[in-house]
């Protein structure tokens, strides 16, 4: 009986998840850069556009959506780009190494890890690669999970 309740829990937990629409402000939230230190809301660049990817390193999704990113950066530099994942960190830069080289390195890029697991919870992604455009005010301006986010978010950079 407690396994058929859970499981009903479960599964009204997992249906709201799904008809949970986006934040339409930007959540709070602390992410880890790769050298370890914290980074969190208080530590945006401001006055101008923020760009979060949820991505994963083995996802061939994310793994064309981040490529794409890297061959239209030029197109990106109007925004702060915020790239986040749930990896170990020895993974990360041969992601990028074999999909973006370089776009790691850009002084707009920030490459984070969500070690405490705050990403899925706070901004509600259906799915890998989830990207949010939030505006210099932290409005929600697009949202897009699954392929074709780079080129729907390179529309609405470039407005």
């Amino acid at each position: 009986m407690k396994v058929k309740s859970f499981l009903l829990v479960l599964l009204i937990a997992i249906t709201y998840q799904v008809k949970a629409q986006q934040p339409t402000l930007l959540p709070q939230f602390t992410f880890f850069k790769l050298d370890g230190k914290s980074f969190s809301n208080k530590d945006l660049k401001q006055g101008k556009q923020n760009l979060f990817i949820l991505f994963d390193c083995t996802c061939e999704h994310c793994q064309r959506e981040i490529k794409s990113l890297n061959a239209n950066y030029k197109l990106f530099q109007k925004a702060n780009i915020y790239l986040i994942t749930l990896d170990e960190a020895y993974i990360i830069p041969q992601f990028f190494d074999t999909y973006a080289k370089g776009l790691n390195k850009k002084p707009n890029v920030t490459v984070m890890q969500d070690k405490n697991h705050m990403f899925i919870p706070a901004f509600l992604p259906k799915m890998y690669p989830a990207m949010y455009l939030y505006s210099p005010t932290n409005k929600l301006l697009v949202y897009n999970a699954g392929d074709g986010g780079i080129k729907k978010i390179m529309k609405e950079i470039n407005k």
